[in-house]
């Protein structure tokens, strides 16, 4: 969504320098978004909490409540698709494994 919106807005995102929250891809408060979307997954109640007050600091309360409704709309989607047994097509899945690299979410493992 963030290379989407980005196209769409005519900035180029560079999706490992958000990954590595860098600024290279002039995101604001890059590290204390990919801090708060990291520990909203991890199940780890200290350290939402601190993720959660360093976005507060540093960008505003709306900000973090749009990361967290963002958040929470991508774990909807995944648990939505993950009980139909919906799977992407091949060519799908090809598309997309370059966003997953840079990300680096193609090394993550699922905790189901």
């Amino acid at each position: 969504m963030l290379s989407w919106s980005g196209n769409e807005q005519g900035i180029e995102i560079e999706l490992t320098d958000v990954r590595d929250a860098t600024g290279g891809a002039n995101v604001k408060f890059a590290r204390e978004l990919l801090d708060f979307a990291t520990a909203a997954t991890e199940l780890d109640d200290a350290a939402i909490v601190l993720a959660r007050e360093a976005l507060i600091k540093t960008a505003g309360v709306a900000v973090t409540i749009d990361a967290a409704a963002v958040i929470a709309n991508f774990e909807m989607m995944t648990r939505l698709a993950d009980s139909t047994g919906a799977r992407m097509p091949e060519e799908v899945v090809a598309q997309r494994l370059g966003a997953a690299t840079a990300m680096g979410v193609d090394q993550a493992v699922s905790r189901r």
